[in-house]
This record gives structure tokens, sequence and C-alpha cells, in this order.
């Protein structure tokens, strides 16, 4: 017991040591023996020290590898693997062409005859050729059926070719209708040589000779002094008229606003024209031919 007493004297006296370290009792009889601790075990090297670093490698290298996925567009925001979109061309769809059938046509003989058209070119005023002999000028009197020995029914060519022959070639041709006496829907043509304008029904080519007008002209360029049978003249006055044709009918007429004498027969009108006037004093300004379009 005294040995317990020291041991217990001893640790009150030293508060600031550490406590003992634990002691194996051993109980040899009824005696108590302290025996003193093992010495402590050297520590050996633990293994999971060795893989410390290992971790922090792994998720660097994975983050590497996420980062790269994202920049190549193979992995999307939701952590999937980006798929690159398929494009498909639409296939070309080639519409049904219908090509019809060529038409069969069937040409039939004609069996008509042909007819040949007259020309409706009007020719120029010198190219129509002179015909026959020169006609003195007193004999181409103005009369009801022609001009001097030129008749009414002479064919186009041989009556204005007469007359280019006597007095020259005409100063203009042209389209002759209804206002120089041919009937509606006539296809004619004209001749004038200053104030003798000569009627054709038809053509020049074709053509018949039906009528003239001899008419005052203000300016003439060439000297055509023609008169009647019984010598009426333009320029003569209506007393003049008068008495010249005493022995037939003179008619009177108003067409239009201008006076216009009418000298006729039994048989009809022989020679007609406009007058300044119905007085005596009043001046015969055209003699002219019956309308072919009235006969």
């Amino acid at each position: 017991m005294p040995v317990m007493a020291g041991v217990a004297a001893a640790a009150a006296t030293t508060p600031t040591s550490p406590p003992p370290a634990a002691t194996s009792t051993q109980t040899i009889g009824n005696s108590e023996r302290e025996q003193a601790p093992p010495p402590p075990a050297e520590p050996g090297p633990d293994a999971s020290h060795r893989f410390v670093w290992i971790i922090p490698a792994l998720i660097a290298a994975v983050a590497v590898i996420v980062l790269v996925l994202f920049g190549l567009g193979l992995l999307d925001s939701s952590g999937g693997t980006a798929v690159a979109p398929t494009t498909s061309l639409p296939v070309p769809t080639t519409a049904p062409v219908t090509i019809p059938p060529t038409p069969t046509t069937t040409v039939e003989a004609s069996t008509t005859t042909s007819t040949t058209v007259p020309p409706t070119t009007i020719p120029d005023p010198g190219s129509i050729a002179p015909v026959g002999d020169p006609i003195p000028m007193s004999s181409l009197t103005l009369k009801a059926g022609g001009i001097g020995p030129i008749g009414f029914g002479d064919t186009a060519a041989e009556a204005i070719g007469r007359l280019v022959s006597s007095i020259g070639e005409p100063s203009e041709t042209g389209k002759a209708d209804e206002d120089l006496g041919l009937c509606a829907g006539d296809d004619g043509r004209f001749a004038r040589w200053d104030g003798l304008t000569a009627i054709v029904s038809g053509t020049f080519d074709d053509g018949t000779f039906v009528g003239y007008r001899y008419d005052a002209v203000s300016v003439p360029t060439m000297q055509l002094d023609l008169s009647t049978p019984s010598g009426l003249r333009v320029g003569d006055s209506v007393a003049r008229l008068n008495q010249i044709y005493a022995s037939y009918q003179i008619d009177y007429v108003s067409t239009a606003g201008t006076d216009m004498f009418r000298l006729s027969d039994g048989d009809g009108v022989l020679l007609w024209g406009p007058v300044t006037s119905i007085e005596d004093s009043g001046r015969v300004e055209g003699i002219y031919a019956p309308d072919a379009c009235s006969n």
C-alpha cells in the first residue's frame, strides 16, 4: 500500500504532465504488478495517399474532352451528342407532256376558174402612151356623146391616148368616184389637162371612156380653147347661152348653193354646168357631159 500512495502523491503534484499511458495490469496471485506499455508501432505507408493526385488529373481530362465536343458541335447543351442534320434533296418530278397528234389536212383540188383582178395602181401622167395622130383643137368639140371624134364607149387606152397625142401629157391622174359622175362603188380613173378632165370607168388599161368636165381655171398652164359644136365656151355670158340654145330646153337649178344650167332635148340632158348667176349677166363656169351614172 505504501507504493500506491506514493504513486498517487506523485500524480497530484504534476498536473501539467500528460496522463499516464494505459497500463496492462496482470494479476498474479494476490499481488498486482504494473507493466510498461509496448512501444508504438512504426506507421506503414497508406495506399490511399498514392492515388490522391490521379483524381484531379482525370477531372481535368474529362473537362477538356467536354469542351472539345461542344466546340465541334457533337454535344448539345442538354448533354446529348448532337447529330448533324441530313439534307434530303427533293426528287424532281416531271409533269407528263402530252403531244397532240398532228392534224391531217386534206387539200382538195380547186375547180374554180381564176379571175384576173385589174391593177389598182394609177400610172403617172407621163407614162400614158399617145395613140394616133393629133386631133386639131377646133375638132375637139364638147359634145353630149364625147369630145370631137373621141366618143363615149371607146376604150380608155385609145381615148386617153388620142387626147395625149392631141394636147400633150396630162398634168394629173387619179381615182374617179361619184364626184365625177360615176355610180357609188364604181372603180374609175381620171386624167386632167388644166380645166379638162377625162373620166374613165375602170382603169386606163381596160376601162372605158365615159365622160368629161371642162372648167374655167384661174391660171391655166396650157391654152385650151374648147367649145361646143354650137360655139359655147367657158366664160360666155348666160345671155349668150340662152341665145345659142334658144331651140333647146334650158333649166336653171341650184345645187348646194351653186346655180347650174341644164341643156336638154326630148331624149334627156345634153350638157350642164355651173354659172355665176342665172341672170343674163351671169357667166358660164363649166361645160359638163351627162354623168355616166345617169345614163
